[in-house]
């Protein structure tokens, strides 16, 4: 019976300990900028720079409306630089104000399988332990706020890549294939990362105002 107890003792303390991490962790708007970024700064954004990257392109090299493909990729290269640097301004800007997220991992003091368990919690996939509710939400917090920051930093890559698979095209490369994949398979990972923002975001919202056995 001793070795169940003191198990039971050290487990309470990792709860406890994480529990203290998660106090006052709360989202603050993280919803509502990341939809103003991409309603209102990113489309824009991205043709201005396309536009103005493809004619000073054009004006530069000079070349027939052949050379299209390449004057676009310059475009597109251009959106992507402007993306990474707006998206880590407006991160800094608007989203890092709109959590209170802590410094440290709220489950740190977790074991492996509790972190799991965790997450399925603010995914939907398993039942909402009350006594644990507190250390939840505060990981839903931190959740979101990191996949909030991935979401205005992710869409540099397909713009890496479309330059390459433009040139390609411009010249019957048969790699043209390769770089779409790419783009393809980068734009079903963020798919996911809205997924699981928007799974923490419910998890959130549902849980509002639920007491918390352990505090």
């Amino acid at each position: 019976m001793g070795g169940i107890e003191d198990l039971m003792a050290e487990s309470n303390e990792r709860w406890v300990q994480a529990t203290k991490r998660a106090q006052g962790l709360v989202d603050r708007g993280l919803g509502e900028a990341v939809k103003t970024y991409y309603t209102r700064f990113w489309p824009g954004g991205v043709f201005v720079l396309v536009v103005i990257g493809s004619v000073v392109a054009a004006l530069a090299f000079g070349g027939s409306l052949g050379d299209w493909p390449s004057y676009l990729a310059f475009g597109f290269m251009l959106a992507g630089l402007g993306t990474m640097i707006g998206g880590l301004v407006f991160n800094s800007k608007k989203v890092v104000p709109a959590a209170d997220y802590g410094n440290v991992d709220v489950t740190l003091s977790l074991t492996s399988e509790e972190r799991k368990h965790v997450r399925r919690q603010i995914t939907g996939k398993t039942t909402v332990v009350p006594d644990h509710l507190t250390v939840t939400r505060g990981a839903a917090v931190q959740m979101r706020k990191a996949l909030a920051t991935q979401l205005l930093i992710m869409p540099f890559y397909p713009l890496v890549f479309i330059p390459q698979a433009l040139n390609s095209a411009g010249r019957d490369d048969p790699f043209v294939w390769v770089f779409l994949v790419a783009v393809f398979l980068l734009m079903i990972g963020m798919i996911f990362v809205v997924r699981d923002f928007s799974r923490a975001g419910r998890f959130l919202r549902r849980t509002a105002g639920q007491p918390s056995g352990l505090r």
